[in-house]
């Protein structure tokens, strides 16, 4: 059949075949699917409903920060951040020392024990380990006695006058133990068939340590679903600044990316498509914004084709300072310490900042200063076991106020003190030897008081018989 005979038998297409077919497209049943999921599918974000714990779901991390030991380690050191929220709590926990109290043992002897304390470092490694203990969320204090055997049990009965004796801090990933999941199954039984959640043995760089040789620091406790993944251990303080701690990373680094491209220089010049497609384009085009960028450097003027154009466009810092100000705030709600302590600079407004620091030192006494009683209770006796043979039953320890006192107030404070010993003495309340250990050991005084030397109260002259003496009875 020839190409004619083809054409003269096709069907003739009408004009209703060749008009375009019309299609209509809804997106009612992908709106309905998406409400039935709120995160949308491929890609495309739903409304996520604040009543749903879908919502709750997607915001956490399933993962814990406590767990990994390298990425704590380089956020302390390489961010000031991270070091201040650590550090800062525990050295004001700690800040100006300690005073001890014990009737049994005289003044003399409680100030050579806090010289020795000070001397051997004691308080600084007892902080820390508080300060290893808040970064990963558990630490100890490691007891160390010489030459005797570390896998034996220690007691304070067995430390002797003049024994060697010292303390030392180490983080949780230095103190491994034997078992996982000790917290939850008794790996030591107890003769009562009870297990005390503690390992028999620490391993530190290889040697066994009796348990008894450690006094153990933990974190912040968690719930018993997330218990058994820290392995006896607590919660780092870092993990829940985690959400807070990345927005102000990110507008730490967007600050930087708008000062970088604080100016942009826009060319407009006249077909520039065409002239990059020449054999010499790029080059010739590359040399004429050279030139164009020196005179606008150092000449202060662009000479440009009449038909070419230049713009510079400048980015602004309008909203940056006040989005960095609410996470500089929510970090320090979550921290529970003062933008002043973190950052460096106080409240704003009408607020003096009292408040601030009240909440503050509310902190630093309740989570630092009353775990610390028990281990530096613990520490003086066996300091005291060391240096005089005995362990005081009555010991107490006093922290040194947090709230910093101006030097006109500080001297108010210890003229009334002075003035109530004082009283008191005269009332005969107290004896000498009690008015010279309060004024010696608040250092009311500008001298010490020696030891031996009577005091003559108002009306008493030193050839007076008839007025009782210390120790007489009166």
């Amino acid at each position: 059949m020839s190409e004619g005979d083809k054409k003269k038998r096709a069907p003739r297409r009408s004009a209703r075949d060749t008009k375009p077919k019309e299609v209509r497209n809804d997106l009612t049943s992908m709106f309905q699917f998406m409400q039935q999921n709120p995160f949308g599918f491929g890609g495309i974000p739903g409304s996520a409903q604040v009543s749903q714990t879908d919502t709750m779901f997607q915001e956490l991390r399933w993962y814990l920060i406590s767990n990994m030991r390298q990425l704590l380690s380089e956020a302390y050191a390489e961010i000031g951040l991270v070091q201040v929220i650590v550090d800062t709590p525990v050295n004001d926990a700690f800040r100006g020392g300690i005073e001890i109290h014990s009737k049994q043992i005289d003044e003399e002897e409680l100030q050579y024990l806090m010289a020795y304390m000070d001397r051997e470092r004691d308080i600084h490694a007892l902080a820390q380990a508080f300060k290893w203990n808040r970064l990963y969320g558990g630490a100890g204090l490691i007891i160390m006695t010489g030459n005797d055997d570390r896998t034996q049990p220690l007691s304070i009965d067995q430390v002797v006058k003049g024994q060697k004796l010292g303390f030392r801090a180490a983080d949780l990933w230095e103190l491994f133990y034997s078992k996982q999941n000790i917290q939850d199954m008794a790996s030591v039984m107890d003769g009562d068939g009870k297990g005390d959640g503690a390992p028999e043995f620490y391993d530190y760089y290889g040697n066994q340590l009796h348990q008894s040789r450690v006094m153990k620091l933990t974190g912040l406790e968690a719930p018993s679903f997330i218990r058994p993944r820290l392995r006896g251990w607590g919660l780092s303080v870092i993990e829940t600044l985690i959400r807070s701690f990345n927005q102000y990373m990110k507008s730490i680094d967007l600050a930087f990316e708008v000062l970088d491209e604080f100016k942009v220089d826009v060319y407009k010049i006249k077909n520039f498509a065409s002239a990059l497609m020449t054999a010499n384009g790029e080059a010739a085009l590359t040399n004429r914004l050279t030139i164009a960028n020196q005179q606008k450097n150092y000449q202060n003027a662009i000479t440009m084709d009449a038909e070419d154009d230049y713009v510079q466009k400048q980015l602004t810092f309008s909203g940056l300072a006040d989005i960095m100000r609410e996470i500089r705030i929510q970090i320090a709600s979550e921290m529970r310490m003062p933008l002043a302590k973190i950052f460096g600079f106080g409240s704003t407004g009408f607020s003096s900042g009292e408040d601030d620091i009240e909440n503050y030192n509310a902190m630093v006494e309740s989570e630092i200063r009353q775990k610390a009683k028990y281990d530096l209770t613990n520490m003086i006796e066996f300091r005291c076991a060391q240096l005089f043979g005995v362990v005081p039953t009555d010991l107490k320890i006093h922290f040194k106020p947090l709230r910093v006192l101006s030097a006109e107030a500080e001297e108010n404070v210890k003229t009334q003190k002075f003035t109530r010993a004082l009283n008191a003495l005269q009332a005969f309340a107290i004896t000498q030897d009690e008015f010279r250990d309060i004024v010696n050991r608040g250092n009311l005084l500008d001298v010490q008081l020696e030891k031996g030397v009577e005091i003559v109260r108002p009306g008493e002259s030193d050839d007076d018989d008839n007025k009782p003496k210390t120790g007489e009875n009166e």
